[in-house]
């Protein structure tokens, strides 16, 4: 997972974008509430692999 800042992420019904990367966790904006919220890299990335989380946005490509 790298160059996740920017990147925007559908997880357990919210809408979120990565705006910072905090060492071991991603401070996120959740788009559907309008909050900020802090995600556990390992937890995140386990979400979008196993098909749990979905990654909706990628400037990569």
């Amino acid at each position: 997972m790298t160059k996740m800042i920017g990147k925007k992420i559908i997880i357990s019904g919210m809408t979120i974008e990565i705006i910072s990367d905090e060492g071991d966790k991603w401070k996120t904006r959740n788009i559907t509430m309008n909050q900020i919220v802090s995600f556990n890299k390992i937890y995140l990335q386990n979400a979008i692999k196993l098909g749990k989380a979905e990654v909706i946005s990628d400037d990569d490509e």
